[in-house]
């Protein structure tokens, strides 16, 4: 068995860290879904208006962004290509990538909805 490269190893830590976030934004979300009016803002212009208001329930689509990391697993990057290659590395890193934009992006709308919240 060949020797796992430090992205393997890196990679199967964010990739549990993906799990570790999609239950603190489950947490974060149902705070505010405590918090929230029956009417959120879900959508806001360029110049940072609201210009769409949806259902309180609908804070928890932030949460599922995280998920389509977990079709990211460590190891179907393995079968497609051999451990320690530079194809494995590279896809593990693009991959990681991908998990902390998925991230901060599912992050924007809880914080956008409690800044909402404590203007009205």
């Amino acid at each position: 068995m060949a020797k796992k490269s430090w992205v393997s190893k890196a990679y199967w830590g964010f990739y549990i860290a993906n799990f570790i976030v999609i239950l603190i934004y489950l947490g974060i979300s149902w705070w505010l879904y405590q918090q929230a009016p029956d009417r959120i803002p879900v959508h806001w212009n360029t110049a940072g208006k609201v210009d769409s208001y949806g259902n309180r329930i609908e804070i928890f689509i932030a949460c599922l962004i995280p998920l389509i990391g977990v079709i990211l697993h460590p190891r179907l990057v393995d079968r497609k290509y051999p451990e320690s290659s530079g194809s494995n590395i590279s896809t593990k890193a693009a991959f990681a990538v991908i998990m902390v934009v998925l991230w901060v992006v599912s992050g924007i709308l809880p914080v956008m909805v409690y800044q909402w919240i404590g203007s009205h």
